[in-house]
């Protein structure tokens, strides 16, 4: 084999049941791009580059895992068979070189032991790309999607082969590989957002890879673990074909659906920073990726990496139609009725006569005559002092010329009866979210904050919160029932008509 030109590696392959291949050793050799797999400038597809091949060479010249398999094992066979017509030695010399083989061959099973919990210590090293992705990434060029896949495939079979062919990666692992990725080409990290993206693609090609595996101890056990085909005798051939091809259109599928969400996530980026937005189109790209969101908030994913894929959520108008499209409720409408009908109750409780708060507002009235003006004050002070009445902590729900210390929705308001200067944001996680008009906006934002973004109601909130949702929702109706009892199952992942 070693003296074997072009054509007879060809004719072999034929022999062999691998004619498949042939026509990509032919096109590899056309195109010269044996020289960068194999490192054999002068013989070049000869029958000793064929017996240099390794497992990685295979993976990126073979794709179909069978045919990876075959070629291999033919290549081993070969490499046995011609070791056994050499010319044997004595009987002793023979014993002596197995008691070699024997002894090396337990230290290199020592020795891959000792270093398999250590090899993930040292600094991830990429593997070597194909020529054309070489060449994109070169010249900086962001990838489209063939391209991406291919990157994804390259870096799941070179995990596998370090983590000695386990297809169980922990998250510091997936951390690992995706941070020297977007060390050492940090053009690939879109927007700030690359980081999540391609670690979510790796994870789901290890999934992919993991899911028709029926054979392997490793997948088997975690999949009785986790109830995934649990007592399923082993399957006929027709329905391991029909579940490749499902698998083939599950993958076609996923990658449709990235395609169009890495799509949506550059469109709003692009156009929350112009000046003249096109709302129509906004609306109608968030509807279209509401579930992602759910499921992205669903898995509790950090709320920073959201906002940064949809910044549209920041604006109040976008929030509002989020909660009404998960709640059929129009929030704000709610909270201004909220605001206008309790008002005057809520002033003259006992429980906030004597407080700063009202005093204040109290001393304003007296500056003022305007109905409107007075109206929009008493309920600027409805707002502030909810957390009063109930007897919950203020501090959780509104901060008065303050600064913000809790990571949960919030209310900052500055010089709250000076109607010139008065300001209203929405903070979440110490970092303001948004800046609002007036105090009907700034209470429906903070509302719709615990149910857009999925946040548990703090214990020494509750009283407050529960008050405002069952008038915003109308405890009493059926829907409301039914809802509630929607949102314990999946977590405010409603079904959108």
């Amino acid at each position: 084999m070693e003296a074997w030109s072009v054509d007879q590696v060809c004719s072999w392959l034929v022999e062999n049941n691998l004619g498949e291949l042939v026509h990509r050793f032919q096109v590899l050799y056309q195109a010269g791009m044996w020289r960068l797999f194999f490192f054999f400038p002068e013989e070049e597809v000869s029958g000793a580059a064929l017996l240099a091949l390794n497992d990685r060479m295979v993976q990126q010249l073979v794709k179909k895992i069978g045919h990876q398999a075959v070629l291999m094992d033919l290549i081993k066979k070969y490499k046995q068979k011609s070791q056994e017509l050499q010319p044997p030695g004595s009987p002793r010399e023979r014993a002596l070189l197995m008691q070699a083989a024997a002894a090396q061959e337990r230290n290199v099973k020592h020795v891959l032991a000792r270093n398999k919990a250590s090899h993930w210590m040292k600094p991830y090293v990429l593997p070597e790309f194909p020529y054309d992705v070489k060449c994109m990434l070169a010249e900086q060029k962001c990838p489209d999607h063939s391209v991406r896949i291919r990157i994804i495939e390259f870096l799941q079979a070179d995990m596998t082969k370090y983590l000695e062919g386990s297809l169980y990666p922990t998250t510091q692992q997936y951390n690992d590989v995706v941070n020297a990725l977007l060390q050492a080409h940090p053009f690939l990290d879109e927007d700030g957002c690359g980081f999540f993206l391609w670690k979510r693609a790796l994870k789901d090609r290890f999934k992919y890879v993991r899911r028709p595996i029926e054979d392997d101890e490793q997948v088997m056990r975690n999949k009785c673990k986790f109830g995934h085909r649990r007592g399923q005798t082993r399957k006929s051939l027709a329905d391991i074909r029909f579940d490749e091809i499902k698998i083939v259109q599950i993958k076609e599928e996923a990658v449709c659906l990235d395609s169009e969400v890495d799509e949506h996530i550059s469109w709003f980026q692009q156009e929350y920073v112009k000046k003249d937005k096109d709302w129509r189109e906004v609306d109608k790209r968030m509807s279209q990726t509401l579930q992602i969101r759910r499921k992205l908030i669903g898995s509790r994913t950090p709320l920073k990496d959201i906002l940064k894929m949809f910044p549209f959520l920041k604006c109040p108008y976008q929030m509002f139609r989020e909660f009404q499209l998960l709640t059929r409720t129009d929030v704000y409408k709610k909270t201004r009725h909220i605001l206008e009908s309790y008002s005057e109750n809520i002033l003259t409780s006992f429980s906030v006569v004597d407080n700063p708060i009202n005093i204040a507002l109290q001393e304003k009235m007296k500056q003022h005559t305007d109905e409107d003006m007075l109206k929009y004050m008493k309920m600027t002070a409805t707002c502030l002092l909810l957390p009063d009445v109930f007897g919950d902590d203020p501090s959780l729900f509104v901060i008065v010329n303050e600064k913000v210390q809790v990571s949960t929705p919030v209310l900052e308001v500055k010089n709250p009866f000076n109607i010139d200067v008065c300001e209203f944001s929405l903070y979440l996680e110490k970092e303001r979210l948004t800046k609002v008009d007036d105090c009907v906006t700034a209470l429906a934002a903070l509302i719709a904050a615990f149910h857009v973004f999925g946040i548990k109601c703090p214990r020494r909130l509750s009283q407050t919160l529960n008050f405002l949702e069952t008038l915003i929702f109308d405890m009493h109706s059926p829907h409301f029932s039914s809802m509630k009892e929607k949102e314990k199952e999946v977590g405010f992942q409603h079904l959108v008509t």
